[in-house]
């Protein structure tokens, strides 16, 4: 029998939670269309790449979307089992609200632990693939863009003007051509023709341009008097243009979202190896500077030569102190890079926790809320969610911000959203087991006087009716 509702309220889950994760993919998605798109559509590219490009940054929008899927679907099943009485009589039946929540609760921690998976293995890959295609789009140069009666000047060392053009997917037929060519410094030539075609080879970037029944006018500009004027029937120029044609790269290089745990965890130990043998060098420093100018005892006859002839040589023992001063900052300013560093390490380390630790925060919001609001409208749901993202991503956001300037720590940062909503879901997984009022309905009049000590039967005006009030309270 347990089986049986273990299988009818994860039943009641699966669509509201199918439906909510696409719906807030699908925000995430829009986002980003509308903040990359016109970039990418302005360089050309091949209808593969733009979709490679958003399905590589599926990856953080799944990390993110599932936990917020767990609340509004959590909140819109227990809805519409509290608003069909379903609670009611599974309660009459014996049966708790902590086991009515524990199947959601199991199905949260297999979520949290995917996550956990997806977060350390999946999730650093794709962030890692998505920046280096960003970056190969970026420097990309955009297609031939050739409009009639415009000079075109993209082209390294070339200005070209025609007066009409054709189109077609892959070559361009233009009409009365004009070339100012510059490719070599000690020449200039200007090219015309009646018409002609141009394409771009892929292979090897080489934008082509086949010229029929023009002229060439060439001027040498190191010796102005030669200048000649020839007539073709034919000409082909090839115009190497760099980036024209999208490479690929790759690189070992690996940001902070681009690494595991495992990964940020060894290199935080690096650091800290990097951080002992700095402060290392700092103390041999400081104690060959005071063995140099401070005797280790008042009667060292040496020390105390040493000392006395301290005055004769101010000059450069100033300079040898304002040196060590220099380079004991250095050291400073090294260790406190690499702390910084740390911080920043352990904050994303921690996030690869927290935020799937979060399917199972939400579960004792949603359940308990949901149970409440006797609804199970998409509506509902997505009101009382945006409240909580709200204040959860908002604890994240700043936490991350003020341990990235070490305020606090990693471990606070990104816990204490979970730790604050946490709290206040148990609160409301306990007001659902006894069934009591959120907040006591209080009379605000009796209880402002109860605060200022104020009698019952003072100025105030209060009556027998007051005074029942007081004691009640």
């Amino acid at each position: 029998m347990m089986w049986v509702l273990w299988r009818y309220i994860l039943k009641e889950h699966i669509g509201p939670f199918i439906f909510a994760n696409c719906v807030i993919t699908l925000v995430f998605i829009l986002n980003l269309v509308f903040r990359e798109l016109p970039r990418i559509l302005s360089r050309g590219l091949e209808f593969g790449l733009v979709l490679e490009f958003f399905f590589l940054n599926l990856a953080w929008i799944v990390a993110l979307a599932v936990p917020m899927a767990v609340l509004v679907a959590t909140l819109m099943a227990f809805g519409r089992l509290s608003g069909d009485n379903e609670i009611v009589a599974m309660k009459a039946s014996g049966i708790s609200i902590l086991r009515i929540m524990t199947p959601v609760l199991a199905m949260a921690a297999v979520l949290c632990v995917f996550l956990i998976w997806f977060n350390n293995q999946v999730l650093p890959e794709f962030n890692h693939r998505a920046r280096l295609l960003a970056s190969d789009i970026a420097r990309k140069r955009p297609t031939l863009a050739l409009e009639a009666g415009v000079l075109y000047r993209d082209l390294p060392n070339y200005t070209l003007l025609v007066q009409r053009i054709v189109e077609t997917p892959d070559t361009a037929y233009v009409d009365s051509v004009y070339i100012d060519d510059n490719s070599d410094p000690n020449a200039s030539k200007f090219i015309t023709a009646d018409y002609g075609k141009i394409y771009l080879n892929k292979r090897n970037g080489q934008l082509t341009l086949i010229l029929y029944d023009g002229w060439m006018n060439e001027l040498d500009l190191e010796k102005k008097e030669h200048y000649r004027q020839l007539r073709f029937p034919k000409q082909i120029i090839s115009i190497l243009v760099p980036d024209m044609v999208m490479e690929r790269s790759n690189s070992e290089y690996r940001g902070d979202r681009e690494k595991s745990s495992q990964m940020m965890r060894g290199e935080i130990r690096d650091n800290r190896k990097e951080i002992a043998t700095a402060h290392g060098r700092m103390t041999d420093k400081i104690a060959q500077a005071f063995a140099r100018y401070l005797p280790p005892s008042p009667g060292d006859p040496q020390k105390i030569k040493a000392v006395k002839s301290l005055p004769i040589r101010l000059s450069s023992t100033l300079n040898e102190l304002q040196q060590l001063k220099q380079e004991l900052s250095s050291e400073i300013n090294f260790m406190e890079g690499m702390e910084r560093k740390n911080y920043e390490l352990l904050v994303e380390v921690h996030k690869k926790y927290s935020i799937p630790f979060a399917c199972l925060i939400f579960v004792l919001i949603g359940a308990p809320l949901g149970m409440m609001a006797r609804k199970g409208s998409m509506a509902m749901a997505a009101g009382i969610s945006f409240g909580f993202f709200l204040l959860y991503w908002a604890t994240l956001i700043g936490g991350e911000e003020l341990a990235d300037n070490r305020l606090i720590s990693p471990f606070m940062a990104m816990w204490l959203a979970n730790l604050i909503v946490g709290i206040g879901g148990i609160y409301l997984v306990f007001h659902a087991i006894h069934e009591g009022a959120l907040l006591n309905n209080l009379n605000f009049k009796v209880l402002w006087n109860r605060l200022w000590h104020r009698p019952a039967d003072s100025d105030s005006g209060a009556g027998p009716s007051d005074r029942k009030d007081i004691e009640n309270s």
